[in-house]
């Protein structure tokens, strides 16, 4: 853009639309359509959090300095260009460790309340809880086969979290069981063709200190309540 613009400030004249604003001459209007074009790039800085995640910036000072710098108003300048490249280096560090406590905490949080979940759930009736800490209660039992661990299932699920938030939901939907979370996998494979099933899957069965997208934190503690149609065939 920088390039274009000094391109463009050295012509004279040019075959351009008018703008619906009036100014004295191409050089003015040329002017003020960089001042939008620069002005809509960075505006969402101010209200978006995009350069600061949770924090705005006050846009009075990110004018003074920007007319101050596109001057040339080195009297004026209240710090270097050095200075400035510095303080951002410093102060996008200092965030980036601000949010990494954050998540840590909340990770630690989630994962909390799930083991203070998975303690309560494991006390209701029906709830058998397995070797690896997997919770299953069966609502209907099936009738048919049981899949092994490299079948390809069908399946209605709904997921959701220990708050009854809904992340997920699918009906009729084929998946091979080796290619999903290794609570998931393990819940389908103690389920025969036929049953219904609420599957509560610890963090370590589910997906870990990571969290996935929007909708499931890290350290979540996962439940799946699952219809298990058919068993597909190979």
């Amino acid at each position: 853009m920088v390039a274009v613009m000094a391109f463009a400030i050295g012509i004279t004249s040019c075959n351009c639309s008018t703008p619906s604003a009036k100014f004295n001459n191409d050089l003015d209007s040329l002017g003020y359509s960089y001042g939008v074009l620069f002005g809509s790039q960075y505006s969402n800085f101010t209200d978006s959090g995009v350069v600061v995640p949770e924090k705005t910036m006050e846009l009075d000072n990110f004018l003074a300095g920007f007319i101050t710098a596109i001057k040339r108003d080195s009297a004026n300048l209240k710090m270097t260009t050095e200075e400035a490249e510095a303080f951002v280096r410093s102060f996008q560090m200092k965030i980036q460790e601000e949010m990494r406590a954050k998540q840590e905490a909340e990770l630690k949080e989630n994962k909390a309340k799930g083991a203070d979940f998975m303690a309560k759930n494991a006390t209701e009736e029906g709830v058998v809880t397995l070797e690896s800490g997997l919770q299953i209660k069966t609502l209907v039992e099936g009738t048919g086969k049981q899949p092994s661990a490299d079948d390809k299932v069908l399946v209605n699920y709904v997921g959701t979290l220990i708050d009854g938030t809904q992340f997920d939901a699918n009906d009729s939907i084929e998946f091979n069981l080796n290619g999903v979370v290794k609570g998931f996998s393990e819940g389908i494979s103690n389920m025969k063709v036929g049953g219904s099933a609420i599957i509560t899957m610890p963090s370590d069965l589910a997906y870990g200190d990571r969290a996935m997208g929007q909708n499931i934190p890290a350290g979540s503690t996962l439940q799946f309540k699952v219809d298990l149609l058919d068993i597909v065939k190979k």
